[in-house]
């Protein structure tokens, strides 16, 4: 599966507020980022897997001139898939190594009232897998599920797109269209060395963006269209199916602490099988809610909650939820800021009880999950 917003895709996601004008800046003003961090999910019977992702994602920024800009991002990870078998004893699948590379150039022109982008993405990362490590490479692509790293490689791609932005009254408005093409790779190599030859249909991105300010903070809304060409998979021809993602924020103030409710909603609409058989659709839908408290030592304290719902068209597949609390810490020392967060997950990954669609019957996995995190960033950002 596609991410939701992958990041070479990603137009100037500064679509809000994008009417600011900028200092003058220099390559000596590059900033960076490192994330290493650990989500693990143990889903119970009947599903019966624990999937656990590592994941050490670096990404630089580089102001070549006060329009021009770069940045770059990859990360290494490992992943590991114990599934419960007939014996009792669980067979692991795994993959490590360097993900893909992504490149990007933002150009701004008119104190940023347009920004074009370009991007690139290079095949630094493993393509192809085996089939001993295919449920890794399945599992942490989900959508529900939302690990750090949804892919090792997917070949050589490249992205461009325009955004414009201006204000209107108390609003900012910003609009963006981009378009991805992806040349063909070979995503899966069976026990014969026999391998599967993948086209990934061409894909278009429009976006619409509002903020404003809102007390001592900011309202925002969001919707992003995707629209996906044919898939091609050796001689089969298919379809996953139009994307929308919606997505609002509001943040302020009351006394000492800084209060954020964001939430996003994936729509995925029918696509079509080889044979032309239309696929169901399905909807995530996320809310979270933090509450950061500040301190006399430059720390802040920002506990949270999330919730999380998958729904599918199918009757015989139940429905997926999650809920996560964690608390993250902040310090910002001008130079650099370090923020690490912890979360406990519990939910239920929906399922079904047999593979026939005459005997199929709702069932459901009660899953916990655990995730670390660990921020570094140097300079501006």
């Amino acid at each position: 599966m596609r991410p939701i917003l992958p990041l070479p895709v990603l137009l100037a996601l500064a679509l809000l507020g994008t009417a600011t004008v900028l200092p003058a800046q220099s390559v000596v003003d590059a900033s960076a980022r490192v994330g290493p961090q650990f989500m693990t999910y143990d889903i119970k019977s009947p599903i019966g897997q624990k999937i656990s992702e590592y994941a050490l994602p670096v990404y630089v920024l580089i102001p070549a001139t006060g329009s021009l800009s770069f940045d770059v991002g990859a990360a290494w990870a490992r992943v590991t898939v114990a599934s419960a078998n007939g014996n009792g004893s669980p067979e692991t699948s795994e993959l490590s190594g360097l993900t893909d590379t992504q490149i990007r150039a933002n150009y701004s022109i008119g104190t940023d009232f347009i920004v074009l982008t370009a991007g690139l993405n290079l095949p630094t990362g493993t393509s192809t897998v085996l089939p001993d490590q295919l449920a890794a490479a399945t599992r942490i692509a989900s959508d529900f599920l939302l690990f750090p790293i949804t892919g090792f490689g997917t070949g050589a791609g490249g992205t461009g797109g325009v955004a414009l932005a201006r204000h209107l009254g108390d609003w900012n408005v910003g609009v963006g269209a981009a378009v991805r093409h992806s040349v063909a790779y070979d995503p899966f190599e069976d026990t014969t060395g026999a391998k599967l030859h993948f086209q990934p249909g061409d894909e278009y991105r429009a976006r619409v963006g509002v903020d404003r300010p809102y007390g001592t903070g900011r309202i925002s809304f969001g919707l992003t269209y995707s629209r996906f060409g044919n898939d091609r998979a050796g001689e089969s021809v298919y379809n996953t199916g139009d994307r929308y993602v919606a997505q609002a924020s509001v943040t302020n103030s009351v006394s000492n602490a800084d209060i954020v409710v964001a939430g996003w909603d994936l729509f995925r609409a029918a696509g079509a099988l080889a044979n032309q058989t239309r696929t169901g659709r399905e909807n995530i839908a996320d809310v979270g809610v933090a509450v950061g408290f500040h301190t006399a030592s430059g720390w802040s304290i920002e506990p949270s909650l999330e919730g999380r719902i998958w729904t599918q068209a199918a009757a015989s597949i139940s429905a997926s939820y999650m809920g996560t609390a964690g608390v993250r810490l902040n310090y910002n020392a001008g130079g650099y800021a370090i923020t690490p967060f912890v979360g406990y997950t519990a939910g239920s990954v929906g399922g079904v009880t047999a593979t026939s669609p005459a005997s199929a019957i709702a069932a459901a996995s009660s899953m916990t999950g655990l995730r670390a995190m660990l921020t570094i960033q140097f300079g501006g950002f």
